[in-house]
């Protein structure tokens, strides 16, 4: 009697994860909303000028190798929706399971910085961390569906080196001195009177008192304007004709800078840059 010949068995073509996509979506529009923050120099809404969010943007930590720390955040949503977008088989799984958990990685030591360093929170830094964990935690759920998947144990020494050396390799490029060496603010500072860029802030007011900290030695040749009466040599008449509401904020000519600034930002913000040190 002939044998039938049995059909090839033909698996289901991956269906894209609605739910880690959603997650995906949802950090990554938070991501892009402190990026575009970061560029503009705008103070996030619901969230006061020279509030903690403001602050962290500042920061050296709200930069990282040139561009928003933000947009590498963008990036790795972005990373994890393409997957969740042409379906989540095991090997795509297994990808988008060690992008998260780097991110959670960073997420969690950019959350330290913030609380120990600085001493403030983001609540959209916050929120984009949540985030991040939630996203991680829906990928593990999501495995026990996966046909053809590796034991979790084998997964576990890649993710928990993927959660430790992104954050190292972020914290290795933070520990590198930013916009130049010794010098540096005290040349911005020149170049920032030389603009007529002025600072308005008032003696209270514990944000000036970190935007001056950032200059160093050279905080004492900040161009800048007591705004409270109650101050020494107040001017506030000059803070009410250039329509100061918050401190600090700076003003150069039309355009004005809200919130504390980091050297950095203001060094964009006035077109300064650094003489080109001298040859040996």
């Amino acid at each position: 009697m002939a044998s039938r010949k049995r059909d090839p068995v033909v698996a289901a073509p991956a269906r894209p994860d609605a739910l880690v996509l959603g997650l995906a979506a949802a950090g990554f529009a938070i991501a892009a909303y402190l990026t575009w923050l970061k560029w503009s120099g705008t103070t996030a809404a619901f969230c006061l000028s020279g509030s903690g969010c403001d602050i962290v943007q500042a920061s050296r930590y709200g930069a990282l190798l040139g561009v928003p720390t933000a947009l590498w955040g963008a990036l790795l949503y972005l990373a994890i929706g393409a997957l969740a977008v042409v379906g989540l088989t095991a090997p795509r799984w297994t990808w988008a399971f060690y992008l998260a958990a780097a991110g959670v990685g960073v997420s969690l030591y950019l959350t330290a910085v913030s609380v120990v360093v600085l001493r403030v929170t983001c609540a959209y830094c916050l929120g984009s961390a949540a985030v991040m964990v939630a996203t991680l935690l829906v990928l593990l759920w999501r495995r026990t569906a996966l046909p053809g998947r590796r034991k979790l144990a084998s997964l576990l020494p890649g993710a928990v080196a993927a959660a430790v050396l992104a954050p190292l390799g972020a914290a290795f490029v933070f520990a590198f001195p930013q916009g130049g060496g010794a010098g540096f603010e005290a040349a911005l500072v020149r170049h920032l009177r030389e603009k007529g860029a002025v600072m308005y802030g008032a003696y209270w007011c514990r944000h000036c008192t970190e935007q001056k900290a950032l200059f160093g030695d050279a905080a004492k040749d900040i161009p800048y304007v007591e705004c409270d009466p109650k101050g020494v040599n107040a001017r506030p008449d000059l803070c009410q004709k250039e329509g100061v509401r918050s401190f600090p904020t700076w003003v150069m000519g039309e355009a004005r800078r809200e919130g504390l600034q980091s050297p950095q930002a203001l060094a964009e913000f006035s077109k300064f840059e650094e003489p080109a040190k001298p040859s040996k």
